[in-house]
């Protein structure tokens, strides 16, 4: 078991020495104590006159925000990345609650700011806008904006904010509190064995499909005990959701989704309604593996079955060195960043009992760097992942050039920024192989990649959002949720993929529908267009070098539209999603070439 102490010299933890010594390190009072003080400050000082400003003594505000921001966030993002390792653990339980409960205490007092910056006047707005001392937060600025028409009075923000300490934080802990914390019943061997969610995903791409059937029955016993609560906890999401956004004025569920990613709804139309458009191509690549495995009955546990053979293992210290070299191969500085990520301990590697499932990169704010958790296997899907999340943190790292307010970028180019990195592996493993077999796996990994992070997410979205709309009407029993589910799966698997009864539950498996809604569409928008980047890419090499960097350096200081615009990318063409599913055509068809 890795030792979930942050301060613990095991291999493979990370070291939050670099946030604090500890967990009764006096410092994280000493911030809370400071962070209070200075929004008690702010509060006295702006509140009630924020329309009065001018342009400097409003920069100097902003300035302000950032401060607490800062100082307000570093307690929490400290208690959630000791609570993602163990989450099983009273103490981190406790510590994490504590921590979300200060945040929204200071975010409660602040919520006058955004509420009085959303009234300005049409006219005092654009004179503001106008003003030199405001350059930095001019985006910022105009995001605020979009907001304006779907914000309430500053004590209906208020109590908002409150009761989400109890009310939607408190289900998602509860949620990731359950999941993390099951074990899961395998028989190898001959011998029982009680594995994590992280370990038995290992098994879900295993030659022997006995294994692969039998991870996959033992992943929905292990939930199976806990439907009840589960499900309760997705309804009171979205309703929670629902209530709000109709408070809020917002035209469906998904309209603020679309808005705090900073892009436009027929952007986000366009992408799920053509790749929807283009599933037969799902359905052709589950016809070929069908064929390839010989398999009458192939199933969903055979989604993830290797092709060409037993795909190779790596060694931690092999995913390391091959993710740095690609990384360097695209360019020396991301190379060295992905290098130091490794060096200082900015990692947490191996599963463990009470650990989270699943992979992130966690941002924090500036000046503070990002850190990445994996739970790291062996399997070349986990060295994929691992430049996955490095993609996130390179993005992250050089982002710190940016103050707070322009930081975070949002995720569908957060998501680029990953999927992205994870070709770039795939680049370096083809140069670097003389294995014939190995190139075959990886031209199907392109496919299947393409397939799981792009269409598969979009069925995701596509069910998230006939389950809201089913939610709109009332509590949606577990037997709807699952009705839902099979008929979107259907829809994207087609006919070739047998579908146990136990997998109409596999909703509430999915942690992306809990943390956050509409999560899913950004892996979707990071996939195509990672597609169009690539393109690029191969055309103006190391010109094209430099405006990506750029990109990521530039953080959210600009929309979406703004950044990508200087490497040529139109999201709002009809057909530049189309562009994306024709490129995975080819190499699908590629692939049916080396297979025949």
């Amino acid at each position: 078991m890795v030792s979930p102490d942050p301060s613990s010299d095991a291999v493979g933890c990370w070291d939050l020495g670099d946030l604090y010594g500890g967990p009764e390190d006096p410092g994280i009072d000493e911030d809370r104590r400071r962070a209070f003080a200075l929004a008690e400050a702010f509060v006295a000082r702006y509140r009630g006159r924020v329309c009065e400003l001018s342009g400097a003594e409003l920069a100097a505000a902003l300035a302000e925000l950032e401060e607490i921001t800062l100082v307000t966030n570093r307690p929490e993002h400290y208690a959630s990345l000791r609570f993602a390792v163990a989450t099983d653990q009273p103490e981190t339980q406790r510590a994490y609650a504590a921590s979300q409960s200060f945040s929204s205490r200071v975010d409660q007092q602040l919520a006058f700011f955004s509420v009085e910056l959303k009234s300005l006047g049409e006219e005092r707005f654009a004179e503001l806008m106008a003003s030199v001392e405001l350059d930095n937060y001019r985006h910022y600025l105009g995001y605020q904006r979009i907001f304006t028409p779907y914000t309430l009075s500053e004590s209906e923000e208020r109590t908002i904010l409150r009761k989400d300490v109890t009310g939607k934080s408190a289900w998602v802990n509860l949620y990731t509190q359950l999941t993390s914390g099951l074990l899961f019943k395998m028989v190898i061997d001959g011998e029982e064995k009680m594995l994590t969610r992280g370990e038995l995903m290992v098994y879900g791409s295993d030659p022997d499909r006995s294994l692969r059937r039998q991870a996959r029955a033992a992943q929905f016993a292990g939930f199976e005990p806990h439907h009840e609560v589960l499900s309760f906890v997705v309804n009171t999401l979205f309703e929670d959701h629902r209530a709000e956004m109709a408070e809020r004025g917002y035209e469906d569920a998904m309209s603020y989704t679309v808005l705090k990613d900073d892009l436009s709804g027929p952007v986000v139309s366009a992408l799920l309604e053509t790749v929807t458009a283009n599933m037969d191509l799902v359905q052709r690549y589950q016809g070929l593996r069908k064929r390839l495995l010989a398999l009458d009955d192939y199933g969903s546990h055979d989604l993830r079955a290797p092709l060409f053979g037993e795909e190779p293992s790596f060694t931690w210290e092999e995913a390391q060195e091959l993710v740095v070299q690609a990384f360097t191969a695209f360019d020396p500085q991301a190379g060295a960043i992905a290098r130091r990520f490794l060096d200082e301990g900015w990692v947490h590697v191996f599963p463990a009992p009470g650990k989270s499932s699943g992979a992130f990169c966690s941002p924090g704010y500036p000046p503070e760097h990002p850190w990445v958790m994996l739970n790291f296997a062996g399997k070349l899907y986990d060295v994929i992942t691992l430049a996955h999340e490095f993609g996130h943190a390179l993005h992250f790292y050089l982002s710190l050039e940016q103050s707070p307010l322009n930081y975070w970028t949002g995720m569908p180019l957060a998501e680029t920024a990953s999927v992205f990195a994870e070709l770039w592996l795939h680049e370096h493993l083809v140069k670097s192989s003389t294995d014939r077999r190995l190139r075959c796996q990886l031209l199907n990994n392109q496919v299947q990649s393409a397939v799981m992070t792009g269409f598969h997410q979009v069925a995701n979205v596509n069910w998230e959002r006939r389950a809201h709309q089913a939610r709109a009407d009332g509590v949606v029993s577990r037997e709807q949720l699952g009705e839902l589910w099979v008929e979107e799966q259907r829809r994207l698997w087609g006919g070739d993929v047998a579908m146990e009864a136990f997998e109409r539950d596999r909703w509430m498996q999915i942690p992306h529908f809990v943390f956050a809604r509409f999560y899913c569409y950004s892996y979707a928008f990071g996939k195509f267009l990672t597609l169009g980047l690539h393109g690029l890419w191969r055309e103006r090499g190391s010109a094209f070098v430099a405006d990506y960097l750029a990109l990521l350096r530039a953080g959210g200081s600009l929309t979406p539209m703004q950044l990508l615009q200087p490497l040529g990318l139109d999201l709002a063409a009809p057909d530049f999603w189309q562009r994306g599913c024709d490129v995975v055509r080819g190499h699908l068809e590629e692939l049916e070439a080396v297979a025949d």
